[in-house]
């Protein structure tokens, strides 16, 4: 009967011990928070960010009009970029320049960049044009071949674009 008196007060001291804790010295959840980074919401990209999606989720719900969305979208668009610039490492070639103001036209000339990066590198269908698989054979799209004949020293199949041949290396003839 001792026994069960004693481990009856135990529980209820640690229930007891349980719901004070938090309020008398913080929950052990808030010392574990404080070893991990701070919020994204509370980075410049993140409140960025968090800008963005309300005034989508604002449009979305009706509490915006559409003229009020533009001018916060172009706002917090050229605030989020200005942060990703701010952020990104410094671009091995420098992009074109870009007149104050123009946000959209900022966008367009990364994404053209971007292509033109791709389509520098890539393989291309005759049909389709550039293909996302860099080592593939034949066109995802149509089935085409993506090979160009023979190497004229080996004979091995060769890729369009390609200067040198895969198999022996040596130099392929530019039409």
């Amino acid at each position: 009967m001792i026994y069960e008196a004693i481990a009856a007060v135990l529980v209820a001291l640690a229930v007891v011990a349980l719901l004070l804790g938090p309020l008398l010295g913080g929950s052990q959840a808030a010392q574990i928070g404080a070893d991990e980074p701070e919020d994204l919401e509370e980075t410049p990209k993140g409140m960025a960010l968090a800008a963005l999606r309300e005034i989508e989720f604002d449009r979305a719900t009706g509490k915006l009009s559409d003229e009020d969305y533009a001018a916060l979208k172009a706002k917090y668009t050229a605030e989020a970029l200005e942060v990703l610039r701010r952020e990104a490492p410094a671009p091995a070639a420098a992009p074109a320049p870009v007149a104050a103001g123009a946000t959209g036209d900022a966008v367009e000339a990364l994404i053209a960049d971007r292509v033109r990066a791709l389509e520098a590198g890539a393989v291309k269908c005759p049909a389709c044009g550039p293909r996302p698989e860099g080592d593939a054979l034949f066109c995802s799209g149509c089935g085409r071949s993506l090979t160009i004949g023979g190497c004229g020293s080996c004979g091995a199949a060769l890729v369009p674009g390609s200067r040198f041949c895969e198999s022996c290396g040596s130099a392929v003839a530019q039409a």
